[in-house]
């Protein structure tokens, strides 16, 4: 069933307090708009949508515009092999998913072989907004869908136009980044976004995808995977862009056993000129001299400036986008404040957590070895195990042997060598 293009849309985007500086320039205002794409998986309500209803990618519900649905083109709910959809968002759009501009009027455009939704999370449980963006994307046009007899179906890649960006970024320039997400794939390929105003074109390109439970489908593997590409790197200060993927890039037969598509999807995108943390750290739990990593990933019209923080007080010199802990051995609230020309905002606090000295049973019956989980394991504080022990060091793992004929009834992991990320989602 062909898609017909609903009525046209307004959207309004939430406000920011405009740093002093920026208003010596004249700024009036600085915005973020968040796009998301939502596939209509032949109607079933547990597969289709999933507007945006909590804070995703450090960006309120309230200026995410959650498009139309457009059709998987699967099974029963089979559509024409390729779908053009359009919308208009302005200061007055407040249902079906969008929301109100606090300024100007967007019109957007977007086409591709049919929509598919991605069992891929991120980490990230089924009622928050990351989710919910994830969830649907636009597919490409290799190896999936109508058309498809072993190989490409022969169909272009996405292709997305958006022009009245100046009515909202009245004299700002501004960045965008995208969001992937899907079903099967091994590796995104990189992503055009074309100021069709001045004519130049940036690429952006995703990390090496997390795989969420790979799914055996001989004979061809597929893995679930979605994330967030690089922002791009020059600030544009353009009324139209346009955003398509590499579809040239593709690789991958699934006639090939073992063969992987290389993936040219879009979940949604981010487009904004104060600064957005799009990821931030997440919660750690560290065992006594860990290494912890803390990252965070950010958007924003460039310079940004990073300052880090414990328990709200600067850290001195933690002032880039990753901060690293060494040798811990207290826990503490960890945030990323990030700042520009056009506004300051602060990422989710990861909270870093201590666990004890790890004391574990012996050895497990009729063997000599010991198996143990050191973070969250803990059985017993060092100073009040009973009977005798032995201290196990790095770097020891589990399962550990234990020496035959022992008499300790604990083994204390005193501690490990690991080294933490705090983000091991960027996919």
């Amino acid at each position: 069933m062909k898609q017909i293009p609903r009525s046209q849309k307004n959207v309004r985007m939430a406000a920011c307090v405009v740093p002093a500086a920026a208003l010596m320039l004249g700024v009036s205002q600085a915005a973020t708009v968040g796009i998301n794409f939502q596939a209509n998986y032949c109607g079933a309500p547990s597969l289709s949508g999933y507007i945006v209803t909590t804070q995703a990618f450090g960006i309120n519900p309230g200026s995410w515009q959650n498009l139309m649905q457009m059709d998987t083109g699967y099974n029963s709910c089979l559509g024409p092999i390729f779908t053009n959809l359009s919308q208009v968002i302005d200061t007055t759009t407040s249902t079906d998913g969008l929301n109100p501009l606090p300024n100007g009027s967007l019109s957007i455009s977007w086409g591709a072989n049919m929509a598919n939704v991605s069992g891929f999370s991120g980490g990230y449980p089924g009622n928050t907004g990351e989710f919910q963006v994830y969830h649907g994307f636009l597919r490409d046009g290799v190896n999936f869908g109508p058309g498809s007899s072993g190989g490409d179906n022969d169909q272009p890649g996405y292709n997305i136009d958006i022009t009245g960006l100046k009515t909202v970024f009245t004299n700002h320039p501004f960045v965008i980044q995208l969001i992937a997400a899907s079903d099967s794939m091994k590796d995104f390929t990189n992503a055009f976004v074309i100021d069709a105003t001045h004519s130049t074109t940036q690429s952006v390109v995703y990390p090496k995808p997390y795989l969420e439970t790979p799914r055996n489908d001989p004979p061809w593997v597929r893995g679930y995977g979605g994330g967030l590409s690089t922002v791009t790197p020059i600030a544009i200060d353009a009324d139209h862009v346009k955003i398509i993927g590499n579809r040239a890039a593709h690789g991958g037969d699934k006639t090939v056993p073992d063969d992987y598509n290389d993936a040219s999807t879009i979940a949604g995108f981010i487009v904004t000129d104060k600064p957005v943390v799009t990821m931030s750290p997440q919660p750690v739990v560290a065992v006594t001299h860990d290494t912890v990593n803390l990252r965070a990933i950010a958007a924003g019209v460039p310079p940004l400036s990073y300052q880090w923080r414990n328990g709200g007080t600067p850290i001195a010199g933690a002032t880039t986008t990753g901060y690293s802990i060494p040798n811990i051995s207290v826990g503490g609230n960890y945030a990323v404040v990030v700042t520009n020309l056009y506004g300051s905002t602060t990422s989710k606090v990861s909270t870093v957590t201590i666990d004890r000295l790890a004391i574990v049973p012996g050895p497990d019956p009729g063997t000599n070895t010991i198996t143990w989980k050191a973070v969250g394991a803990v059985l017993q504080s060092a100073p009040a195990v009973n009977g005798p022990y032995t201290d196990v060091d790095p770097p020891a793992t589990s399962p550990y042997a234990a020496p035959i004929g022992g008499t300790q009834q604990f083994y204390r992991y005193r501690y490990t060598t690991t080294i933490l990320d705090s983000n091991p989602y960027d996919m």
